[in-house]
């Protein structure tokens, strides 16, 4: 398991209005909905990564819907 630690960052009041209501309504803590949400990020970054070293970036909601659908078939 990884390593925890704690920090400190400014995030606009409807931001963390959000996130709070997100936690509360799925019974995580506020960490957990930033880890999520930064989880999130950090695979979409990789996806447009790879994309870009296949030489596209134009990939499309529906192109990434028939490849799940593909996956699982799997």
């Amino acid at each position: 398991m990884a390593g925890v630690a704690k920090v400190s960052v400014s995030l606009t009041t409807e931001e963390l209005a959000w996130a709070r209501a997100r936690a509360a309504e799925s019974g995580k803590s506020l960490s957990s909905v930033m880890s999520d949400a930064l989880h999130r990020q950090r695979q979409a970054w990789a996806r447009a990564k790879v994309l870009a070293e296949l030489g596209t970036d134009d990939i499309t909601d529906a192109d990434l819907d028939a490849v799940r659908a593909e996956w699982r078939q799997a």
